[in-house]
């Protein structure tokens, strides 16, 4: 029987933060106040996402699967309620296990993304297209077909993108092309390097995204709007009308990428 780890205070912390304070499963609270304390009690217990030590049942279920190469790192457990816990643990199923390796894959992906983003810099003329992007009213141009091609965003997000992020991008890109690019063009006007630097900086962790995740679109557009939104400080909504506006003008997802 292989031996539990006792986590330090540091890992617990990770794994804490990983759930954002909430049980993955039943999303109930992970930390609790008891009734007349001051302080915050740990309602949350290490569960193992592939067993520790598998039951005769759990291993014929497991037939096929490859258990993690270190049992006990971090990759392999994740912090759950109590209740959830011992269900998980007492009525296991794969289909219930694979459920919480993905859960877990996402947790460990916005992790490398957070590491990753805090690398990256961005240029300050994003600021004031951000805040251009805000400050728009509703009474938006219409867009004549010779000045924009939507061929160029069909292109490129004709695979590996859920229907409902193609029609996001493809509204912001049709609905703010026009006024963002005209943007850009005046602050060329004034520092055409700087633009430059912009662009390829944007394509740069573009494509770190695409390295981490190279068969999920979804995942990458919404890194990128999200290092943009945390660098600049930025609502997430203007950030994602921007990562729209490079689908379409730059470098990011290539169109002849199957």
């Amino acid at each position: 029987m292989k031996k539990r780890t006792d986590y330090s205070d540091n890992q617990h912390s990770i794994l804490y933060g990983e759930t954002s304070g909430c049980c993955p499963l039943c999303t109930q609270p992970v930390l609790f106040r008891k009734k007349g304390s001051r302080s915050l009690t740990k309602g949350y217990e290490v569960a193992h996402i592939y067993p520790l030590s598998p039951t005769p049942a759990q291993v014929e279920a497991l037939v096929g699967r490859t258990p993690p190469p270190e049992i006990n790192a971090l990759e392999n457990v994740i912090a759950l309620c109590p209740t959830c816990h011992t269900k998980f643990d007492k009525d296991f199923k794969v289909e219930e296990m694979d459920r919480l390796r993905r859960i877990k894959d996402v947790f460990l992906a916005d992790a490398r993304a957070r590491v990753t983003a805090a690398q990256y810099t961005i240029q300050e003329e994003v600021y004031t297209i951000l805040d251009s992007i805000v400050a728009l009213d509703d009474d938006l141009p219409e867009i004549p077909p010779a000045r924009f091609d939507i061929s160029t965003v069909e292109k490129k997000l004709r695979t590996g993108m859920s229907p409902l992020q193609k029609h996001e991008i493809k509204v912001n890109a049709v609905s703010f092309y026009v006024r963002i690019r005209d943007h850009i063009r005046v602050l060329e006007q004034n520092d055409q390097l700087a633009i430059r630097i912009l662009q390829n900086q944007i394509n740069t962790y573009y494509l770190e995204m695409q390295k981490q995740h190279p068969d999920n679109k979804d995942a990458v557009f919404n890194f990128v709007a999200q290092w943009i939104s945390a660098r600049t400080g930025r609502s997430m909504l203007a950030a994602k009308v921007l990562t729209s506006f490079f689908v379409q003008n730059c470098e990011v997802f290539d169109a002849g990428a199957e």
